[in-house]
Parts: C-alpha cells; sequence; structure tokens
C-alpha cells in the first residue's frame, strides 16, 4: 500500500534497505536546539512495545542480530541510557506516560480503575493544538473500557488473529502485522497538512510471540523473548521505510518506549507485574528527529514521566502546569552530565499470583523499595555497585536510608486527583478472559 498521498508523513533521511544513509552531511549537535525550534508542527509517531526492558536490545548493549532496526536507528537518534517506567503493569506505567502524573497523583492501582473523561492526556493537548490523533492499541488493560481511548479521533483494537497458526497458542492479542496494518489504513486515510499523532502499542514482546522464521536465537525462554524482539523490530524497520517512503519535509518525530522491562529471575522473579524493583522497570527511550544527526547518549537517569512533556515541547505546544513530568531536552546540550532525575514507581493491586503491593523511589544513586503487608517492608539497594538490587543495604546505610525513607513518605502525602481516575469499570467479559489466559485476574 502506498502512502504517497499522505502529506507529512515522513522520517527525513531514514532509509532503511540495508543501511541507514546520511542525508547531506551530519550538522554538529550544538545546534541541534535551534533545529528544533525550527520545526514547523511535525508528526509525532509513539511507538511502545510492551515488556521491553533495556538490555534487551542492542543500543543498549545486546546482540545486534536481535534489534538490526533499532540498532541503526539509535546511531542518528537521541538514546536515553537509564529510563525507568512508573510501574510493572502496563494500566498503571501508561496512565502516568499519557498523563505525565505519578502513580500516586492518577490514582489508577487496581483492576477496575481507568482513566477518567476528565483526564488530561498527551493525546488531548495535542488535538486541542489541532493535531489529528490515531493510536492502533493490542493491550487489554488499554482497550476502550479503561478510558485510555479519550483524546484520539481514532482509537483501534484489532480483532486477535493466529496468523495461520504460524504462531501456535499465543495469539491472545493482535500482534504486529495486524498493527503495521491499522497504522497504513489510519496513514492512507489522512488528511495531507494536517498533523498527526500516532501511537502505536505492540504486545509480541509480552507474549514471547514470533514467526518461525524469526526464532533464531535457541529454545529457551529467553530465546523465545529475544524472537518477539526481532519480529516486532523488523515490523518498525517496515513502519520507517513505509512512512520515509513520502518524502515530505515537515518531518515526523519517532519515539520509541516501553511501558515496562521483564524479570528473568532477578529478584527470585520471572515475568512482570510483580514488584517495582529497578530491573523490572529499566527500558528503552530512543528519539529520533526530522533531520540528520550524530547519536546523543545521555547518561542521567530519566523517567517514563518525561515522554510527554519532551513531546509537547519538540513540537512547539504548551507543556500543561499539571504535568508532572519534565521535558528532556535540555539534557541534551549540556557540556556536562545533568543530575540523575528522582523516579518514583507503584504496583497498587495483586494482579497477578505471587505479586506484591509495593512502591519505591530511585535518585539515581540509592533506590528504597517498600512492601505492604501485615507489616511495612523497606528494602535499600545502592544503584553503583547493586544495579540488580539483591543485597538489602538498610540496616548499613542508616542515614541513607532515612533519606530515601523521608522521600518516599512525602511522596505518598499527596493525594490522588479524584478528577484523573474512574472507579469499578465493568470488564469486558471477553478481554477479561484474555487477560486471565496471561495470568492476570487470578
Amino acid at each position: 500500500m502506498s502512502m504517497r498521498s499522505t502529506g507529512h508523513i515522513t522520517l527525513a533521511c531514514i532509509v532503511f534497505a540495508s543501511s541507514l544513509l546520511a542525508c547531506r552531511g551530519q550538522e554538529g549537535n550544538e545546534s541541534i536546539r535551534e533545529r528544533i525550534e525550527q520545526l514547523n508542527r511535525p508528526n509525532v509517531v509513539l511507538v511502545v512495545i510492551d515488556t521491553l526492558r533495556a538490555d534487551a536490545i542492542s543500543p543498549y548493549g545486546y546482540d545486534a542480530r536481535v534489534s538490526p532496526t533499532l540498532e541503526r536507528l539509535a546511531k542518528g537518534s537521541i538514546v536515553f541510557e537509564r529510563v525507568l517506567a512508573q510501574s510493572s503493569w502496563t494500566k498503571v506505567s501508561m496512565a502516568s506516560l499519557l498523563t505525565s502524573l505519578w502513580p500516586r497523583t492518577h490514582g489508577v492501582r487496581e483492576p477496575t480503575d481507568g482513566l477518567a473523561e476528565q483526564a488530561l492526556t498527551l493525546q488531548d493537548v495535542l488535538r486541542g493544538a489541532g493535531y489529528r490523533t490515531y493510536a492502533v492499541q493490542s493491550n487489554g488493560w488499554l482497550e476502550q473500557s479503561f478510558g485510555f481511548h479519550h483524546g484520539f479521533d481514532h482509537y483501534v483494537f484489532p480483532h486477535a488473529t493466529t496468523m495461520a497458526g504460524q504462531l501456535g497458542s499465543s495469539s491472545v492479542w493482535p500482534h504486529g502485522e495486524r498493527i503495521f496494518a491499522e497504522a497504513e489504513r489510519l496513514l492512507s486515510a489522512h488528511e495531507t497538512g494536517t498533523p498527526f499523532l500516532l501511537y502505536l502499542h505492540f504486545m509480541d514482546v509480552h507474549e514471547y510471540a514470533a514467526p518461525p522464521e524469526f526464532k533464531r536465537f535457541g529454545d529457551d525462554q529467553r530465546a523465545a523473548y529475544a524472537a518477539a524482539i526481532l519480529w516486532v523490530d523488523d515490523v518498525l524497520r517496515r513502519l520507517i521505510d513505509r512512512i520515509s517512503d513520502a518524502g515530505h519535509e515537515a518531518g515526523t518525530i519517532l519515539v520509541v518506549a516501553s511501558d515496562h522491562g521483564e524479570a528473568f529471575g532477578e529478584n527470585q522473579v520471572f515475568g512482570h507485574a510483580l514488584n517495582v524493583h529497578t530491573p523490572v522497570l529499566r527500558v528503552p527511550l530512543i528519539i529520533k528527529l526530522p533531520f540528520d544527526m550524530r547519536e546523543i547518549r545521555i547518561p542521567s537517569q530519566v523517567r517514563n514521566l518525561d515522554i510527554a512533556p519532551t513531546i509537547l515541547e519538540l513540537v512547539g505546544v504548551p507543556v500543561p502546569p499539571s504535568f508532572e513530568g519534565e521535558s528532556l531536552l535540555s539534557l541534551i546540550d549540556q557540556d556536562t552530565k545533568p543530575p540523575d532525575r528522582m523516579s518514583f514507581a507503584s504496583l497498587g493491586s495483586k494482579i497477578m499470583h505471587g505479586a506484591s503491593e509495593q512502591v519505591s523511589v530511585n535518585d539515581g544513586a540509592f533506590s528504597l523499595v517498600r512492601t505492604f503487608g501485615d507489616k511495612k517492608d523497606d528494602r535499600l539497594f545502592d544503584q553503583a555497585t547493586d544495579p540488580l538490587e539483591d543485597a538489602n543495604m538498610l540496616e548499613f546505610e542508616r542515614e541513607e536510608a532515612v533519606r530515601m525513607q523521608g522521600l518516599l513518605d512525602a511522596h505518598l502525602a499527596h493525594d490522588a486527583q479524584s478528577d484523573v481516575v474512574t472507579k469499578e469499570v465493568r470488564i469486558d467479559p471477553g478481554i477479561a478472559n484474555r487477560l486471565k489466559a496471561l495470568g492476570y485476574l487470578q
């Protein structure tokens, strides 16, 4: 399907055939901010690859064979090296990403919680600024009944498909091919001359699902996870190729992110939505701007909470005062390493067997994880020497423990905003059955 009629649909200078091609000679990164300011209402494509941990892809040090598209993309992008999600459960995490609110502020924590129509989201702000807003969704926790469709002109949740049996039993949610096809359909119908936001949410890595030709890494769990990443990476390649084929000057900003990672034994856990320790919160964040540039790597700790204000600053739309995140653009032109940003995370409901109700705080140097139960349990971890959070230092680093406990207590003292969350949402029975098939709602 040709996309040459879609007007502003382009990722300037990104051509993926066998390599990433330069446009016309690279300019120094000292001019990046000025070039951003010259952008004229660029489009935004926000790709969320569900359950993708940062260290499972090559821009973060993993085998390049698993993510060749992301490898090439990163070479001309801004790569944030230390990014934390705000939960290890999609509904809480995406509520934070789209509203730029901490979990304790938006109040989404239970299976029957959703976003209220009054909640101010990234898509609301962009639509109010004249953008067309599209989403192709594939995660049951983000289905329309939970309110995540508010602010989108079109919010598509395709039916699941087994791809003629190629994926075996992993066919609970719509897979990458369906997401790609729906994105093409929306973009081909897009009105030329109007900027757009396109949010695509891929579930293949969550399901460890991939056709046979992508299963190149072995037969164990990690190999299946890698195969799913490779499949989504290939879908991303085709998406970028189709968008870049249009070749228009206005350009498109591409943001690749994830809602949370996946644990493979860290903290005695496999999977996600079980705790809010740092290993399952570390996610990638890659931003490709619509002009040629060399790779910029940001070593400072940042948060998914910062994605929405960053997108708004990139397109020249004011950031609402209600947003609690901060734009990341100020980090790209600093000569010295900017300070790490404080991050909080929450898992408020035991939606999986073996899950813990937890909150955590991470200031880049130390993290503190608090578990609620019969009694409160705090655990302190030194991020410099113990990034996997194996050794509890609470009794050995008392000064740091008191400091981190104070930060977490002060954060949790704020009440939720009652107009952001809606309670007692009726879960569609078909969606509920598929969620149960994945181990939720037990």
